[in-house]
């Protein structure tokens, strides 16, 4: 059995290395509001080279396709291009060198190539392409400065694509300033395709706020309620849900905390998508919690004048293989998840990521050991209070 409890202040001068940054990144920078909380337009437009499906068509006359095969050139409404081939048969040997055949004579004659789709269908093989312009941040926020923008916030997301965040005008018109900063794009860089838009007004922004505060209320005091039923065969129930509630402090501090920083380095915004990972590790860190403390509660209605510290270290030795399994399966898939998943899913991912290795952590490290002080009397002492189990023991006698 390991003595976990006996490492107790090593575990409280690690949170406090993470607490402590927390707390002063949270208090000299606050947050990077997304545009749910912030209010404005968002929008991702792509830079397309200038070119048509005829010269597409002319770029690929010269590749040789199969013996009966046809190929037809097609412009999408997404601004890229289809190349539709008939391959005839056999398209399983053909169709990966004619898709190397068709991408080399693409970039000899148009330049950068950038394949959107591919797929072959029985005896059909159909490529889709696009052609980025060479368009740097710069230029954008140059071509924005054209109309009163040049403050706007400018992510680049894949190649020539770019994320514009513009906060909202004096006037509310959203729509208006869509339509304002496409034409100024346009005007300054040539043809640009709209990937996506949004606009959140300033009003709708603070209600999203208020009503992600109130969930995260909600949820903690339902957390607290349903522990303490959870265990109210046990002497002083609401230990345990309060135990657990500093222990999800602890890990929303952290995770908010990292943000904060990663607000100021990276760019890190908080939108709703961030409160709903927030919820979804409050489910995580208190489950684990939940596991080690009903482990306690076993121990303690099998022999209930156990030693504390010995019940503690039992339980959390007896759940610790279950919990760092499920952990490291999580935090594996979120890696998976971070580093190949789109720019859009990175906020979400990064807050699942903290918070699961936090809270695996902080059901060990905070939950535990403040049932161990509570019930040895080390925290009331600390407040001047004598201790329950003393006061009980002198009332006896």
């Amino acid at each position: 059995m390991i003595d976990f409890i006996g490492r107790r202040r090593w575990y409280a001068l690690l949170s406090g290395a993470m607490l402590v940054p927390a707390l002063i990144a949270l208090a000299v920078w606050q947050f990077e509001p997304g545009l749910d909380f912030s209010g404005g337009l968002e929008t991702e437009v792509r830079f397309l080279a200038a070119t048509d499906a005829e010269a597409v068509e002319q770029a690929v006359a010269g590749v040789e396709l199969p013996d009966g095969s046809t190929l037809d050139v097609v412009a999408t409404d997404d601004a890229t291009f289809r190349i539709d081939v008939d391959l005839g048969e056999q398209p399983e040997l053909s169709s990966a060198a004619l898709i190397d055949d068709l991408t080399t004579a693409l970039a000899s004659a148009q330049g950068v190539v950038q394949e959107e789709d591919r797929r072959v269908l029985e005896e059909r093989l159909s490529l889709e392409i696009w052609f980025p312009a060479d368009v740097m941040q710069d230029d954008v926020r140059d071509a924005l400065q054209t109309i009163d923008h040049g403050d706007a916030r400018i992510q680049a997301t894949t190649e020539a694509a770019f994320k514009i965040r513009v906060q909202e005008p004096e006037n509310g018109d959203l729509e208006f300033l869509r339509v304002q900063i496409n034409d100024a794009l346009e005007s300054e860089l040539g043809s640009i395709f709209v990937l996506q838009s949004e606009g959140v007004s300033g009003i709708l922004s603070s209600e999203i706020a208020q009503d992600a505060a109130i969930a995260l209320v909600v949820a903690a005091v339902a957390i607290l309620i349903y522990i303490s039923l959870a265990f109210r065969r046990l002497p002083n129930p609401i230990l345990y849900g309060s135990a657990a509630i500093v222990a999800l402090l602890h890990d929303i501090t952290i995770v908010t905390g990292a943000f904060a920083i990663g607000g100021q380095v990276a760019g890190l915004e908080v939108n709703a998508m961030f409160i709903t990972a927030l919820l979804a590790i409050i489910g995580y860190s208190v489950n684990d919690t939940i596991v080690v403390f009903d482990r306690i509660r076993e121990h303690l209605l099998a022999d209930p004048g156990e030693e504390v510290r010995t019940v503690v270290n039992a339980a959390i030795t007896q759940s610790l293989g279950r919990s760092l399994n499920t952990s490291i399966t999580v935090v594996l898939a979120l890696v998976a998840l971070l580093l190949i998943g789109g720019v859009t899913i990175q906020p979400f991912v990064i807050v699942l990521l903290i918070g699961a290795i936090a809270g695996t952590y902080s059901s060990i490290a905070v939950a535990s050991q403040i049932v161990v002080l509570w019930q040895e009397g080390s925290i009331q002492r600390r407040f001047g209070a004598e201790p329950q189990e003393t006061r009980r023991r002198r009332v006896a006698t």
